[in-house]
């Protein structure tokens, strides 16, 4: 006995949608690459027990544990360099919220290296939030 196939038309796929997916999928990937700033920046944040939780902070800079700067995830040369890009993204912030900085440094980096990165944020008008610890007296 044959069995008689019957025949179906093209398959179609509805397309009108796909565009939709797309434009959300590269929206999900844009808004979770923020996070991924400074994942490839070395550092050993120091711990403290007082220290409050940042509520709002815009820009970051980072002094890592071979003393580069980076201003939101981006290496820069110098200081300098760094007061003169926040002294930029600053200039239309009129509140002082809007005009916070979190400053995140390497827990064995000598003073003398991050502290002209402090002096520039300062120098530009930016407020500093600073993750830290107070040194123990031994």
């Amino acid at each position: 006995m044959k069995l008689r196939r019957k025949r179906r038309g093209p398959i179609s796929m509805p397309v009108a949608s796909m565009g939709d997916i797309a434009f959300l999928l590269i929206i999900f990937f844009m808004v979770c690459s923020n996070f991924a700033k400074e994942a490839n920046i070395r550092y050993k944040s120091p711990s403290a027990q007082d220290v409050a939780a940042v509520r709002e902070a815009g820009l970051s800079v980072v002094v890592d544990d071979q003393g580069q700067i980076y201003l939101n995830g981006r290496a820069l040369d110098s200081a300098a360099t760094l007061e003169g890009m926040l002294t930029s993204m600053l200039r239309d912030k009129t509140d002082a919220v809007q005009r916070n900085v979190l400053f995140k440094c390497d827990l064995n980096v000598a003073r003398k290296v991050f502290e002209p990165a402090l002096d520039a944020i300062v120098s530009a008008g930016g407020v500093v939030v600073a993750v830290g610890e107070r040194r123990r007296k031994e």
